[in-house]
């Protein structure tokens, strides 16, 4: 049995032998003129995959996130998918012929007050101003439509105190089903 470790013998098939001089394989790797920088720097791979792997993280992630817009940036027409949760911040915003499960049919200021809303004013509000924009939007009546819905985004407290006071209503069915056209009339 051999170590790996020991030199081969002089004469043996393995052991290189240049001009009756034998050199050892290590030397003769890195003197050959095809020999890589990566040979030469054992850990030079590894960079290389672990940069490779990060550019393909950030690019996942940018693909995954690409449709994503502030609740706030919405505008009417908007189609988007209603994301889950009490406090959005942000919304998939998707073109109205692929698949979204609602559409944008307002966005205004809350004009009942200068308190924070409770919900029987921001209800009141919702129903003198969304609805109109329903009807105006769909070109039907909101009370003959039972097949749609209105929802809104509404600022936080924290928003409120720093001055936003963006209502942005949209239209969905009522079990947020996916639809690919548009809702507009």
């Amino acid at each position: 049995m051999t170590d790996g470790s020991m030199p081969d013998r002089p004469g043996s098939p393995s052991a290189p032998v240049i001009s009756g001089a034998q050199v050892p394989v290590q030397q003769q790797v890195a003197e050959s003129p095809g020999a890589t920088a990566a040979a030469a720097k054992p850990g030079g791979w590894r960079a290389v995959i672990i940069i490779g792997v990060i550019v393909a993280f950030i690019a996942i992630v940018l693909f995954v996130v690409r449709n994503n817009v502030a609740a706030d940036d919405l505008k009417v027409g908007d189609c988007f998918n209603i994301p889950d949760g009490t406090t959005i911040q942000t919304v998939e915003r998707q073109p109205c012929t692929e698949s979204h499960n609602a559409e944008v049919i307002f966005v205004g200021d809350y004009t009942e007050g200068t308190t924070y809303p409770i919900s029987l004013t921001l209800d009141r509000f919702i129903e003198s101003a969304c609805v109109p924009a329903f009807e105006t939007y769909l070109g039907r009546s909101f009370d003959s439509d039972p097949e749609l819905s209105i929802g809104y985004f509404y600022p936080s407290r924290d928003g409120w105190d720093n001055g936003d006071r963006t209502i942005t209503c949209y239209v969905a069915q009522p079990d947020e089903s996916p639809i690919t056209e548009s809702f507009k009339g």
